[in-house]
């Protein structure tokens, strides 16, 4: 045998001889007031009130049926070729590039250009030879903006891309806010809000969430799009697909321009917009104006990418850092906490703070799926204080890995710490166990986190064939 290969041997063999395991847990109890409704099956698992995700969520009849009744003559195949093309686009889309970081780009295109060729280069051409240099240079720079800066622009909605939006991302996006405002009524069921204020309301995806909740409580809603054509097919579908069909609802306002008027709102939506406000600074006012106007909870979505959760968490610090008393207000969902968000303090891994949730898209030609999904990334603020005993409760920030005999969650913690935790029943008891299996990305668990629990190590001796053979 080849003595490499010999040594190799001998020391794999020592090692599965003797090895040595190490395991690590964090120490979880179940928030005190469920255990005794755990105890006695007054309350399963499965349904533990942290539980907040929906399997999946479907447009109303009546909403479906006026998306569909709305696209009249046009070609269907066509529409939804185009619907899939504009969500893919809209997912794509990157935030506007700032003046600048746009001039800091400008100046390294420059540089690189200028490389190819030095000042003492090229003082020693020729004046046409110079010419004929500096007009390629200036060729160069700008094909370098064009191929490595994010053009935007923002996208003008006619009365057909208003229809093709409709179609395309109506069940998607009511699915996403009805999963957040249903959590929303049910940590706080004392919220009955009275007036709707929705900026960038598209075809109304944020009135039919809102109004299936709080129907009869809301008096108002203000919905606000520079799109006139957006805001003439929104009430069309309110009217079921009829003009000459009354409102579904009562008092539904529509305007292009945020109001000057000081009315305060008790609900207030911003979805599925920051994207389109073409600076920082922009979209600073139109948050700043916002906040003012909201005396309840204001509710920010963007689309679940890297670039949407980072548009969300400029929003919350913003927020945040208002220092005026009547500004002050606290994160109500989905952190556990006011501080920074670790998923993004990190700026190795990339990974977006983003959640998910099913919805079920309309049947339209050949889409014949009963469930869709889409990822979002969102943040609900409440004006002044939140008196809810439950935010504590760290959420799940990626699905639940269930294993043999144990659960692996990864979670945010009240402290905005990402924390890993595997439950055993052996470990944490059967309700922490149960609940931890029972929940998923999205949820809440019902559980406070403890300190570590001490390290075991445990060496083990592996029984030699030989000696085996000798008993």
């Amino acid at each position: 045998m080849n003595v490499g290969l010999k040594l190799v041997t001998c020391f794999r063999y020592e090692v599965q001889k003797h090895f040595v395991r190490n395991t690590c847990k964090i120490a979880v109890e179940v928030e005190a007031s469920l255990v005794a409704k755990l105890e006695n099956e007054e309350l399963k698992p499965r349904h533990h009130p942290g539980i907040v995700k929906s399997s999946r969520i479907e447009l109303p009849s009546n909403l479906r049926y006026a998306l569909e009744g709305v696209i009249g003559d046009h070609p269907v195949k066509t529409i939804l070729k185009d619907c899939k093309e504009l969500d893919q686009y809209i997912n794509a889309r990157h935030p506007p590039i700032e003046q600048l970081e746009l001039n800091r780009k400008m100046k390294s295109y420059i540089e690189e250009v200028d490389r190819r060729m030095p000042p003492e280069q090229l003082s020693l051409l020729g004046e046409e030879e110079g010419a004929q240099w500096r007009r390629k240079r200036e060729k160069l720079i700008k094909r370098l903006i064009a191929q490595r800066t994010y053009a935007w622009k923002p996208i003008e909605y006619g009365s057909y891309e208003s229809l093709v939006y409709a179609i395309g991302r109506g069940a998607k996006e009511y699915g996403v806010l009805t999963n957040i405002l249903n959590e929303l009524h049910a940590r706080d069921g004392s919220f009955q809000p009275r007036s709707y204020f929705d900026f960038g309301s598209g075809v109304g995806t944020g009135m039919w969430a809102a109004s299936n909740l709080w129907k009869d409580s809301i008096f108002e809603y203000y919905n606000v799009d520079s799109s006139r054509s957006m805001n003439d097919l929104s009430e069309l579908i309110l009217r079921k697909g009829n003009q000459n069909q009354q409102m579904v609802l009562r008092n539904v306002y529509y305007r292009q321009f945020l109001p000057a008027i000081e009315t305060m709102y008790d609900l207030v939506i911003l979805s599925y917009t920051l994207f389109e406000l073409p600076t920082s600074l922009s979209r600073k006012d139109v948050l700043l104006n916002l906040w003012k106007k909201c005396s309840g909870y204001l509710v920010i979505v963007e689309e679940g990418t890297r670039r949407g959760s980072e548009l969300v968490n400029e929003a919350r610090e913003f927020i945040l850092s208002l220092q005026s008393e009547n500004l002050k207000g606290e994160v109500f969902a989905p952190c556990s906490h006011n501080l920074t968000c670790p998923r993004l303090f990190n700026n190795v891994e990339h990974t977006p703070c983003n959640f998910e949730v099913g919805y079920a898209p309309l049947r339209l030609g050949d889409v014949n799926d009963e469930r869709h999904t889409t990822r979002y990334s969102y943040i609900v603020l409440k004006k002044g204080e939140i008196s809810d005993p439950t935010r504590k409760w760290p959420r799940l920030v990626r699905p639940t890995l269930s294993r043999s005999k144990h659960i692996i969650c990864r979670m945010c913690t009240t402290e905005a710490k990402l924390q890993e935790v595997i439950f055993t029943k052996s470990k944490h008891g059967s309700h922490a166990y149960r609940c931890a299996k029972a929940s998923d990305w999205g949820d809440r668990l019902p559980i406070i986190l403890g300190d570590q629990i001490p390290t075991i190590r445990k060496t083990f001796r592996r029984k030699e064939k030989g000696n085996e053979n000798e008993k």
